[in-house]
C-alpha cells in the first residue's frame, strides 16, 4: 500500500536538512570554494480558480525526459495501491466554445504544456500532470462541473488552460518537437495517476508562485480542506516579486465603484490604505480603503493584482503594489515544485508535500 505522504515528504526534508547541516569547518571552506568556482546560485523562474499564470517562456529550454526507470518505479509502487473508478477515459472539452471529444491523457498533454513552462524539471512536469489529471477526474466523477456543459473547458478562469498541438507548434516554433516530447514523457510517466485524500479525489488547486509559503484554502475560499493548508514553498530566490503601478485617480474611481463605502477622494488622507491584518503566510487578510474594510482577495480582484501578498504605497499621481507570488497561493506552487525537483524531489514527494496527507492512486475505467 502507498504511504500517506508524510513519510515520503519527511525523507525529502531529511535530505534537505542533511545537505544544509553538512558544511562545517574544512567542509564549509571546500563547499564555499566550489560554489565560487562553479558560480552556484538559484535560478529565477487563480479569479477563484488556480490559473491566472504569467505568460509561458518564448524560449523554453530542453532538459532530459523522465527515464523509463522512473516511470516503472512509480508504476510499481502503485500496483498494490488504491484505485479510483470512472466510467470512461473519454472526455469532452469545450475549446473556443466548440465541444471536442478526446482521451483524458491526450487532454492532459495540452494542459501541462499550457499551464507550465516546458523548461521545468521532469519531476515538476510530472507533478503538474498529476494535479491536472486529478482536477479533470473530479469533473469526470461529477463532483465538479464546467459552465460550458462539457466535462471541462479551455478557459483558465473556469477550468484549466489548454493548447492544441497546432497552437503549441506556432508558439514554440523550432522547439516544438523537443518540448512536446518532454511534456508527453511526463504525462506518460504518470499515466492514470491521481491524488486522493481518504480515498477520494482531491480538489487539486495550483498556482504559479506563492513566495515563502502557500496559503490555506480556508483563508482564500472560506472552505477548509485538510490537504490544502499552508506549507513551505521552497521557492527561495526564485520567488516572483513584481510591482504593479496604476494611475492614482483612475484607481480611486475603480475602488469607489467596487466598494461604494470607500468614499475615496483626492488628496488622500493618512490611513486611506491601511492593512489591518495578514495571514500566517504573509498575505493581506483585511485592508481598510477609505471608509470600507475589504479582504485581500477582494482588493486583488478589484485591481487585478498578481497576489494578495502585497504592500501598497502612493504619491500624488501613482499607486504602487509590490506583490510576492502569482496566483491565489493555494495548493501546489509551480515554482516551488520546480525548485523541489531541482533539489532531487520526485513527483510523489512534490504532490504529497503541497497536498498535505494525500496519497497517490490510479484511475480504472469501466464496470
Amino acid at each position: 500500500m502507498l504511504s500517506n505522504g508524510f513519510g515520503r515528504t519527511s525523507a525529502y526534508m531529511r535530505r534537505r536538512a542533511k545537505r544544509r547541516a553538512y558544511p562545517r569547518g574544512a567542509a564549509m571552506l571546500a563547499a564555499l570554494t566550489l560554489g565560487f568556482l562553479l558560480g552556484l546560485g538559484f535560478s529565477p523562474r487563480g479569479a477563484a480558480k488556480n490559473y491566472d499564470l504569467p505568460p509561458l517562456s518564448l524560449t523554453p529550454e530542453s532538459s532530459p525526459a523522465p527515464s523509463e526507470d522512473r516511470a516503472e518505479a512509480l508504476e510499481a509502487s502503485l500496483d498494490e495501491g488504491p484505485a479510483v473508478k470512472l466510467p470512461s477515459s473519454v472526455i469532452t472539452v469545450s475549446i473556443g466554445g466548440e465541444p471536442v471529444t478526446m482521451e483524458l491523457e491526450e487532454y492532459i498533454v495540452g494542459v501541462v504544456a499550457a499551464e507550465m513552462d516546458a523548461s521545468s524539471e521532469p519531476a515538476a512536469l510530472e507533478a503538474q500532470a498529476i494535479a491536472a489529471r486529478t482536477f479533470t477526474a473530479l469533473h469526470m466523477e461529477g463532483r465538479a462541473s464546467c459552465k460550458s456543459g462539457c466535462t471541462v473547458c479551455s478557459d483558465p478562469h473556469c477550468c484549466q488552460a489548454y493548447m492544441t498541438e497546432a497552437e503549441l507548434s506556432a508558439f514554440w516554433g523550432a522547439r516544438f518537437e523537443t518540448n512536446i516530447q518532454k511534456i508527453r514523457s511526463a504525462v506518460e510517466a504518470t499515466r492514470g495517476v491521481v491524488a486522493t485524500y481518504g480515498g477520494k479525489l482531491i480538489s487539486a488547486l495550483y498556482h504559479a508562485s506563492s513566495g515563502p509559503a502557500t496559503e490555506s484554502s480556508a483563508e482564500v475560499f472560506a472552505v477548509a480542506q485538510p490537504y490544502l493548508v499552508s506549507v513551505e514553498s521552497f521557492e527561495g530566490d526564485s520567488e516572483m516579486v513584481s510591482v504593479q503601478e496604476f494611475p492614482l485617480e483612475e484607481t480611486i474611481d475603480k475602488l469607489n465603484a467596487a466598494f461604494p463605502q470607500a468614499g475615496l477622494s483626492l488628496p488622500l488622507s493618512e490611513g486611506d490604505f491601511d492593512i489591518w491584518g495578514r495571514t500566517k503566510s504573509g498575505r493581506v487578510q483585511l485592508i481598510r480603503i477609505g471608509g470600507a474594510v475589504v479582504t485581500g482577495g477582494q482588493m486583488r480582484m478589484a485591481l487585478g493584482l498578481r497576489s494578495t501578498a502585497f504592500d501598497v504605497t502612493h504619491d500624488g499621481s501613482t499607486i504602487s503594489f509590490t506583490c510576492t507570488g502569482y496566483g491565489h497561493g493555494v495548493g501546489m506552487s509551480q515554482t516551488g515544485a520546480n525548485e523541489m525537483a531541482k533539489d532531487g524531489a520526485t513527483c510523489r514527494e512534490i504532490i504529497t508535500h503541497f497536498y498535505t496527507g494525500t496519497e497517490l492512486a490510479v484511475l480504472v475505467y469501466g464496470g
